[in-house]
């Protein structure tokens, strides 16, 4: 990155797991850092630091359905939906959307987990998940708009 950027516009960090030390260069590039269900898998300690050690202007949230399967021990996860039978599957889509629907329901995340993760972020942050909602939302509005998109930074 350091060779490409800066990144005026932004770039995300998708389900960014790595450490605190790299968050202020990588955010002097434009970095965005994007947490998902992967921080359940550090210690409690270190993803703290990670946390903490981000701008809250640069903190988005994401699930990575369906992958980043929040670790049990955040509990209260949806489950993955359930998926039409491998051999309905196998007539629409063919043998590799059929071995994709043979996995373990699981080891797959699902969009509506997006609360489990902002409970654990907002946690480990120390703040209250309607204001972490909103920050991420903004983040996300700020980083992804554009002149003339429907939704944009300005309002």
């Amino acid at each position: 990155m350091l060779s490409t950027g800066p990144f005026p516009a932004g770039v995300v960090l998708h389900s960014y797991i790595g450490s605190a030390e790299l968050v202020p260069g990588l955010a002097k590039l434009g970095s965005y850092f994007s947490f998902s269900g992967h921080l359940t898998s550090m210690k409690p300690e270190k993803a703290k630091e990670v946390l903490k050690s981000v701008p809250k202007d640069r903190i988005l949230i994401e699930t990575d359905a369906p992958d980043g399967l929040l670790s049990a021990k955040t509990s209260s996860l949806f489950p993955f939906p359930d998926v039409a039978s491998v051999a309905e599957t196998e007539n629409q889509f063919g043998d590799s959307a059929a071995e994709a629907t043979s996995l373990s329901k699981e080891g797959l995340n699902h969009p509506a987990n997006i609360h489990r993760v902002l409970k654990y972020v907002a946690t480990l942050l120390e703040m209250p998940e309607e204001e972490l909602a909103e920050l991420s939302f903004q983040n996300a509005t700020r980083l992804f708009s554009y002149p003339g998109s429907k939704i944009n930074s300005d309002g």
